[in-house]
């Protein structure tokens, strides 16, 4: 009985995340990510001014293909100044590494130009939160579209 309960414990802490929300879950990282497509509702700058973006995310795994559509008209996420309409881009994206050989399944990566660094600061089924760690420490806010 004392072994049952002992393990039971370790799974449960196992599968508690990193990140702030959720508190358990069973889904790994890229589940929770690439099964979902996601709409910002707000972005927070570091002066906590909240402002509207359109931005739109899709994120997929395909074999070692790490990438993420993205559907936006903000210059600040797309690179370009002169952004005055949606536009739709690809994007090649990694987990940051860690010791050993790991991954750092809090920092995202997006590998191609713009070059960014978004820390994951929720992610459940119904919410994802980025920092962007690379322009501002910007948060931006997405649920489900």
């Amino acid at each position: 009985m004392k072994l049952f309960v002992s393990l039971s414990i370790l799974v449960l802490f196992a599968s508690c995340g990193k990140y702030e929300k959720p508190f358990i879950t069973f889904k790994s990282p890229e589940k929770r990510l690439t099964g979902t497509v996601w709409e910002c509702t707000k972005a927070v700058d570091a002066d906590g001014n909240e402002s509207e973006v359109f931005d739109i995310l899709n994120f997929s795994i395909n074999g070692s293909d790490s990438t993420f559509i993205r559907i936006s008209d903000n210059p600040t996420v797309l690179g370009e100044v002169n952004a005055s309409s949606a536009d739709t881009l690809s994007y090649n994206w990694t987990w940051a590494y860690a010791l050993g050989g790991r991954y750092n399944k809090q920092i995202l990566i997006q590998k191609d130009y713009p070059f960014k660094i978004y820390r994951v600061i929720s992610l459940s089924k119904r919410i994802l939160v980025l920092e962007d760690q690379t322009v501002g420490n910007i948060f931006y806010h997405y649920v489900p579209l």
